[in-house]
């Protein structure tokens, strides 16, 4: 029998695995729910309290930040413990009953601006959840399309994950400016009606190697152990801290309050410029799948992390629209591209049995940025975003460029498909 249409084509081929499918359409309806909710989030900040909207939106990120820190080791440690699949169906059950929660806070304000509190903690619980989700997901995808379709797999994630976060930028902005953002985020609980299922038609069995006879703390200092021991893997995620913990910042959730108190946007209009941010940032998915060897190399990733920073740069200091859509869109591409190339590297050069201890570093260092958006939401008060959005671009340059000063092997990295054996003796 000839060849299908997605087997003919490498980029498409984790396509003709059925369960590949079904999580990839799960995580397009969590990619669409996650920014359709945070940006609502900081909405109602601003219709409701809105001479401390960047105070609170930024303890809001602070405390996902903070369950992402205490949550992702663990979730990484569970992921090599435990079947993965049946992780991922618990999970998205209680992130469904959590924001069912969160909506009806934001809805009702129960507690008056105490209320804050509440949703702030509920947001706390949403972000642990996610943190156990997330590296079983990632530790999953070898046993479901193969180490040689990784590549291709993961490039089509994050294709998914870009077409949906225009959708969703879009959407948002429109709706909350139709019904007020209680209502709105309560309608994003939607999503659930289609992600539960299809996490519940999974098949694959994938069960991490972690010793279930030593305990939970003794597992992730192993994994921590072999990341050090790893310049490869120890060095990309230096690079992916200072991207994140010095530039997520301006991502979210300071960009969408810096174009609503310096550009003067609307909702409406800060839903469109997300859309370039998405677009940017599906640019680099769709360049990556087509050209998937540039995901293995080291000096790519010092490529697109440049490309971040001066865009986050030339965001920060332009007042004009189309400029700042320009700078927008490669501050998409630079992040994106970032993340894909890191992960990528790092999921060629893992060994399986430590698999989901070490991809849960990746939430991890996100979790530590947005922890640290309370900081730099308070200078950003003090200081006016005006100034922290570029300071923060031009940090990022800095730092990324010390990381490759101080490891210029990064650099020379060509990571290649390993087999088994090869993989545990990496690092």
């Amino acid at each position: 029998m000839a060849p299908g249409f997605f087997e003919r084509r490498a980029a498409l081929r984790p396509l003709t695995f059925r369960d590949y499918r079904l999580l990839l359409g799960g995580l397009a309806l969590v990619n669409l729910a996650g920014p359709f909710q945070f940006l609502t989030q900081v909405f109602w900040m601003q219709a409701e309290y809105p001479h401390r909207a960047v105070l609170y939106t930024s303890l809001i990120a602070a405390s996902r930040g903070l369950a992402m820190v205490l949550f992702s080791l663990v979730g990484g440690a569970i992921a090599d413990r435990l079947e993965r699949r049946r992780i991922l169906l618990a999970t998205e059950s209680a992130s469904l009953a959590v924001n069912g929660v969160v909506a009806f806070l934001m809805v009702t304000s129960p507690f008056g601006e105490a209320t804050v509190a509440a949703v702030t903690l509920c947001t706390f619980v949403a972000a642990g959840v996610g943190s156990i989700d997330g590296p079983a997901r990632s530790a999953s995808m070898p046993s479901v399309v193969g180490m040689e379709n990784l590549a291709s797999a993961m490039s089509l994630s994050m294709i998914v994950g870009q077409v949906t976060m225009p959708v969703s930028l879009s959407l948002v902005g429109v709706l909350n400016s139709v019904f007020a953002p209680g209502e709105v985020y309560a309608g994003s609980l939607l999503a659930w009606a289609g992600i539960l299922p299809m996490i519940a038609a999974l098949r694959y069995r994938s069960v991490g190697g972690g010793r279930r006879d030593a305990g939970m703390v003794a597992n992730i200092r192993e994994g921590i152990r072999y990341v050090r021991a790893s310049a490869t893997i120890s060095g990309v995620l230096a690079v992916v801290v200072v991207v994140q913990l010095v530039g997520m910042p301006v991502a979210t959730p300071l960009g969408p309050v810096f174009m609503i108190e310096v550009l003067d946007f609307n909702s409406a209009q800060v839903g469109f410029m997300g859309m370039t941010w998405g677009l940017g940032a599906l640019a680099a998915s769709f360049l990556l799948a087509q050209f998937r060897w540039l995901t293995l190399r080291g000096d790519t990733l010092g490529a697109v992390t440049m490309i971040f920073g001066c865009g986050v740069v030339g965001f920060g200091l332009s007042r004009y629209i189309p400029v700042t859509a320009f700078f927008d869109f490669f501050f998409g591409f630079g992040f994106t591209a970032t993340s894909l190339v890191s992960a990528t590297i790092v999921q060629h050069t893992v060994a399986d049995n430590v698999r989901g201890r070490v991809m849960g570093l990746f939430p991890f260092t996100l979790g530590f940025a947005n922890l640290c958006t309370a900081p730099i939401g308070l200078a950003g008060q003090q200081f006016g975003l005006a100034f922290m959005v570029p300071a923060l671009g031009l940090s990022t340059i800095a730092l990324c460029a010390l990381v490759f000063a101080v490891r210029p092997q990064l650099l020379s990295v060509r990571s290649k498909p390993l087999g088994p054996s090869a993989r545990a003796a990496a690092g």
